[in-house]
């Protein structure tokens, strides 16, 4: 390991390099911000320009526009209430607040300052525990996966404790909605209401765009506000979110921990780490009532695991070819583009390449603080614009990036019908957020469900194979923890909400 940590240095020192850094730093901050431009389609499209390059240097340009578009997608989080990733919607909870206070710099620099440390953390998770670590995401199979969904399922108890009730239903939306489509076992559409167009299912991206971007456009259409928000000055804010962040060493540890395991599990992705890091936060806190209503633990927490997960997915994707999430998959078709194969060989025949990249992301992150730093009061002064320009131009865009997810004219029409939906539903109270979570959650717990009932068939156990292992009975006794939480948590605000009354 040494060996291949001191043959990667001399190619990380060359200027070509540090400036392809600091550029793909950039355009992935560029990309996550736009809705629908996700990380995987922002790497995806520059993967003909990377293939030009020699292989350390498009790995590691590839691995700055990944780690920056997780970031980036906090930007039009905190400022529009419009996630540019499906991970910035927890980030959004308490950063949108936060700009509608005219804290908006103070936001962003949480964001990246959370973004950079959670990176950092993970990229060193991934260059000394990459082995033992990738042998753990192996024992995860079915029924482990099962539970894992539904402990990410029962986050929307803990996001959703003030209206438990709302929270599931929001979240039970989303599962029908993740429904439609063809069925696991026999390929036969349903919920498909014989419309051709919707019979391989409703991808994530026209939903996020629509159940975020829309209906706050919307809002803002009817506000008497001329902008979103006061820009309040904010001077030494850097400095007062960097000790803010040195004061909750816990905070900071727990959520990176959370990123980089849930990064190492493959299909589960930046979303599951930001929404696990997000309960746990709350379910911690000394406050957990003042969550969602903009404080900078809850941007903490999403933004230093979503950004400490990208380290933790490409463990499992190096060591055996199994990409952690959907970008990790992208970089797996640039390593093949350069006739690298994941595995034991990669690190023995090109540990160059590999030390290389897994040491470049260091660079990496020191370039997103740097560029994301700098820029935070240029992103802010968005707020200053009047929402007469902001609401259609948020549209337009919205609407182009569902559209060049897929080529889709369908896709927009989705973004529409869930944007109304997703409209009504905010106006009565209910977990936009949790929508999107049972979007994402639904098929990974289904596709669990059924391929461990076909193992217990096997086994003759059918039932006992949801108990079969120690992570099993682990990740049913978090559910567990986390339901009993919500109860509890709920019950607390109506007390305190009968003792106000009283007093009054």
């Amino acid at each position: 390991m040494l060996e291949g940590l001191a043959a990667a240095l001399p190619g990380l020192l060359d200027g070509q390099l540090i400036g392809l850094i600091f550029l793909g730093v950039a355009v992935g901050m560029l990309g996550g911000a736009l809705p629908g431009i996700s990380p995987s389609i922002t790497i995806a499209l520059l993967l003909p320009i990377a293939f030009s390059l020699d292989p350390l240097t498009s790995l590691v340009a590839l691995g700055g526009v990944y780690m920056a578009a997780e970031y980036g997608g906090s930007i039009s989080a905190i400022l529009i209430n419009t996630p540019g990733t499906a991970a910035a919607v927890c980030t959004a909870l308490d950063g949108h607040p936060m700009a509608r206070q005219g804290r908006a710099q103070e936001a962003l620099h949480a964001a990246i300052l959370a973004s950079s440390v959670g990176g950092l953390i993970g990229v060193l998770v991934l260059i000394g525990f990459t082995p033992p670590l990738a042998e753990l995401s192996l024992k995860f199979k079915s029924p482990e996966m099962f539970w894992l969904a539904i402990a990410g399922l029962a986050i929307v108890c803990n996001l959703t404790a003030a209206n438990f009730v709302k929270g599931v239903m929001s979240a039970l939306i989303g599962m029908f909605i993740a429904t439609i489509g063809y069925e696991l076992e026999t390929c036969y559409p349903r919920f498909a209401f014989d419309i051709p167009e919707i019979e391989a299912g409703i991808s994530l991206v026209p939903c996020i765009i629509g159940f975020f971007a829309i209906p706050q456009m919307l809002m803002l259409a009817g506000a008497k506000d001329q902008t979103v928000a006061e820009v309040l000055p904010t001077p030494g804010s850097f400095k007062k979110v960097s000790l803010f962040m040195w004061q909750r060493p816990v905070l900071v540890l727990r959520s990176a921990v959370i990123g980089t395991f849930i990064g190492i599990l493959p299909g589960a992705g930046a979303s599951i780490a930001s929404f696990v890091s997000y309960s746990e936060a709350k379910r911690f806190s000394k406050e957990p009532e003042k969550f969602g209503t903009g404080i900078p633990d809850g941007v903490i927490a999403s933004e230093c695991a979503n950004n400490a997960m990208v380290g933790g997915s490409l463990i499992p994707l190096l060591a055996f070819g199994i990409p952690g999430s959907a970008s990790a998959a992208v970089l797996f078709g640039a390593l093949t583009l350069h006739g690298l194969s994941p595995g034991g060989r990669l690190f023995t025949e090109h540990a160059n390449v590999v030390y290389g990249f897994m040491v470049g992301f260091i660079p990496v992150v020191a370039a997103m603080l740097i560029v994301g730093g700098l820029a935070a009061p240029v992103f802010a002064a968005v707020l200053r614009v009047r929402t007469a320009y902001i609401v259609p131009t948020v549209m337009m865009l919205a609407l182009i990036g569902t559209y060049s997810f897929q080529n889709s004219v369908v896709d927009i029409f989705i973004a529409a019908g869930t944007g109304v939906l997703g409209f009504f539903m905010m106006k009565f109270g209910f977990s936009l957020p949790s929508v999107v979570l049972g979007i994402i959650l639904a098929p990974m717990a289904e596709e669990g469900f059924r391929r461990s009932l076909l193992l217990g068939t096997i086994d003759g156990s059918v039932w006992l194979v949801f108990f079969s292992s120690p992570i099993c009975i682990i990740l049913i006794l978090i559910v567990i923890a986390m339901v009993v939480s919500a109860f509890v948590s709920e019950a607390k605000g109506r007390k305190r909400l009968s003792q106000s009354a009283s007093g009054h």
